[in-house]
């Protein structure tokens, strides 16, 4: 069976000064849906399909990492 995205695209970043980074779910009738990441910069492009157990492991990891940074939201290119 054919896989196709499942549920919008989310965006985050700016394509030409940081990078940006897409998400999205994607899945058949008969796999379990897949998280699909997506990040680009200056310097190239990359991608992973992450199982929603690793997509959760991500999702805490980033959280942890904004623990450390006192949780501001803001980084070298202001509010994020």
């Amino acid at each position: 069976m054919a896989r196709r995205h499942r549920g919008m695209l989310l965006r985050v970043g700016e394509v030409r000064s940081a990078g940006l980074v897409v998400s999205y779910l994607i899945g058949s009738d008969d796999e379990p849906p897949s998280v699909v990441v997506h990040a680009s910069c200056r310097a190239g492009a990359g991608w992973a399909e992450l199982t929603l157990p690793q997509a959760g492991q991500l999702v805490d990891q980033l959280g942890s990492l904004l623990t450390q940074a006192g949780g501001q939201g803001e980084g070298e290119h202001g509010q994020q």
